[in-house]
């Protein structure tokens, strides 16, 4: 009884990293357009591109 408990929690611990993983890969997916534009915005303070080189 013990051994099938403790492998029901260690399959419930994988879901919730798999659903993490998940989560993880879409937040990174939506946060990289606004970074990717936030560089474009501030590429003059930043490496000296002047900002009419930058694309739209």
């Amino acid at each position: 009884m013990a051994g099938a408990s403790l492998l029901a929690l260690l399959d419930d611990i994988a879901t919730v990293l798999d659903d993490v993983a998940v989560m993880t890969k879409v937040a990174a997916k939506k946060t990289a357009g606004v970074l990717g534009d936030d560089l474009a915005l501030n590429a003059e303070q930043v490496s000296g591109v002047r900002a009419e080189r930058e694309l739209p």
